[in-house]
């Protein structure tokens, strides 16, 4: 991917990046007056990260239980990346997400502004002006993303770093340090383990340079073995240090992958309409524009395929990445997990159009805005997106209404007292004490109970794990265990939000007693923290429930 000139880099960037800073700055302000200044991310996981990083830190245990290890993070070098963070602030780790992201978000726009030719915004150019603020605002869904406290910016930055380099090469041009890209591939796979699709694409791109009609103009020389051991390389980048890490996690006794891998990934979760032909047009149409570019990658590849083109090697790797994402990965939840899909989609496509749009049809002149014409037009596939972004503020009032306010809680009442919960994040960072993750992501023997029951444990598990392990308190989601429950555990009250939610999946959030002893305990203080709650939530105690306690305690007693 040819160099921009140094003006035009400049231009790109500072637009870029001054787009992606005032987004963010203003998401940042009306989300702290959502939360009461508290700095609080728009869904609970960040939190995990932040809870194992402590742990890490102050107790040398992965997990988020102090001294037990498990398997919590799909992500082990971002979590290391804010343990590092945690160190350097003691004073407000919460903010290591926070600056992680923006770093690796501004990375990522430098690398954008330096390998790409066709947009260049200046106030000669206004569609391309306006073309990049849609593009990282938007598209890329970078503030939103920033918002979410997760990996995805940072991987998709060493994703496309890698992929910029490894394409320059397969062009024959000079690319920097030769060790560069496989490092970013082995640091990729560690961060997120999709990284394996990029690969696969990286992999097929390799070895389709063979072939007459795939390579770059100018690489008559190629040989197959030298194919192949480029190849080879590249998989090894990443499959040393994946299978490195299944080896200690099945020598402490977890599973191959993380627990929420193998929990929500499709292909693992153990749920039979994974590959289904429903299921996998589910997946395109939760984000159109995904399936939009995939079909317009295919589409140039099949056009242009014999035409020796630079960019084929490009449009080779997102091909088969978008294949195989969608087969075996999710697409949605924020739009994060696709999000390295769509910017390498981005780099790619951009790269295509400064080969096959003419010079003319990019001048500075009013009338030829054909590239910004087609970015702006992608914002038409693109309403989950603009939406979700209008709902950050929305989607942290959530967060820091019903899990940080069941953190603050659990952490008052329960202190140093084991408590089950399906909202794992915030509660295990704040809480101290034994936490059951009723589904599964912080507790590997959860998970495997799930797995081998189609996610659905029966009610006298649960109930047997309540003894065994002797929480009193579960909070969870209404829809989190549904017909799981145990006759024995008491609803004992509700918190419910007054609007739709964003990032929460229930506006109600239950508390269940365990047991009738737990009842009285569990209602009374729900009703001395009434008060400390946001406005717009209120406190449901279930009146009923005492006369249930009664009931089952004649029962156990008849029973004696």
């Amino acid at each position: 991917m040819p160099k921009t000139s140094a003006g035009s880099r400049r231009a790109f960037v500072g637009w870029a990046v001054g787009a992606y800073l005032v987004t963010l700055g203003l998401l940042l302000v009306l989300a702290l007056r959502r939360s009461s200044g508290t700095l609080v991310y728009a869904i609970d996981d960040p939190a995990i990260h932040l809870s194992i990083a402590q742990n890490l830190i102050h107790h040398g245990t992965w997990g988020v239980v102090p001294g037990e290890f498990q398997s919590a993070s799909s992500s082990p070098l971002w979590t290391l990346a804010v343990a590092a963070t945690s160190v350097l602030l003691p004073f407000a780790p919460e903010l290591g997400p926070l600056l992680l992201n923006v770093v690796a978000s501004i990375v990522l726009l430098m690398l954008l502004g330096a390998h790409q030719r066709v947009l260049q915004p200046s106030r000669h150019r206004p569609a391309d002006a306006v073309a990049v603020v849609a593009l990282v605002v938007v598209i890329l869904f970078l503030p939103a993303l920033t918002m979410l406290g997760m990996e995805h910016i940072a991987h998709t930055a060493m994703i496309v770093w890698a992929v910029v380099c490894f394409g320059r090469r397969a062009a024959g041009e000079t690319a920097g340090r030769r060790w560069l890209p496989y490092l970013l591939v082995a640091l990729a796979t560690l961060t997120r383990f999709e990284t394996l699709f990029v690969v696969a694409g990286l992999v097929a791109a390799e070895l389709a340079i063979v072939l007459p009609g795939w390579r770059p103009a100018g690489r008559d020389g190629v040989t197959l073995g030298g194919q192949v051991r480029r190849a080879a390389g590249i998989a090894a980048a990443a499959i040393v240090p994946f299978v490195g890490f299944v080896a200690l996690n099945v020598a402490m006794g977890q599973g191959l992958l993380p627990n929420s891998v193998l929990s929500k990934g499709p292909a693992v979760s153990g749920l039979a309409d994974t590959f289904s032909p429903e299921e996998l047009q589910h997946r395109l149409a939760d984000d159109p524009l995904l399936a939009a570019l995939a079909a317009l990658t295919l589409a140039l590849l099949l056009v242009g395929w014999r035409q020796g083109r630079r960019s084929t090697y490009g449009l080779v790797v997102l091909f088969v990445a978008t294949v195989a994402h969608v087969l075996l990965a999710q697409v949605g939840w924020y739009e994060r997990y696709q999000a390295y899909l769509i910017t390498l989609a981005v780099f790619v496509l951009l790269d295509v159009a400064a080969e096959i749009v003419p010079a003319e049809r990019r001048a500075p002149t009013p009338h030829t805005p054909l590239v910004a014409g087609l970015v702006l037009s992608a914002l038409l596939l693109s309403g989950t997106k603009i939406n979700l972004a209008r709902q950050v503020p929305l989607a942290v009032a959530d967060t820091y209404g019903q899990r940080y306010q069941a953190a603050r809680f659990l952490e008052r009442f329960y202190d140093g007292a084991p408590i089950a919960t399906s909202e794992l994040g915030y509660i295990s960072l704040l809480h101290d004490g034994p936490v059951t993750d009723v589904l599964g992501l912080g507790d590997y023997a959860v998970l495997e109970e799930r797995r081998r029951n189609g996610q659905e444990p029966s009610p006298a598990y649960w109930a047997q794990l309540a003894d065994e392990r002797g929480f009193d308190v579960v909070v969870v989601y209404p829809g989190t265990m549904l017909y799981q429950v145990p006759d024995a555990w008491i609803l004992a009250g509700s918190w419910k939000l007054d609007r739709d939610t964003v990032t929460a999946w229930d506006p109600e959030l239950d508390f269940y007693a365990t047991s009738p002893e737990a009842l009285a305990p569990l209602q009374a203080q729900l009703a001395a923290f009434a008060p400390e709650l946001p406005p717009g939530i209120t406190t449901s105690i279930n009146e009923l429930a005492p006369l249930r306690a009664e009931a089952l305690a004649a029962e156990a007693a008849a029973g004696d």
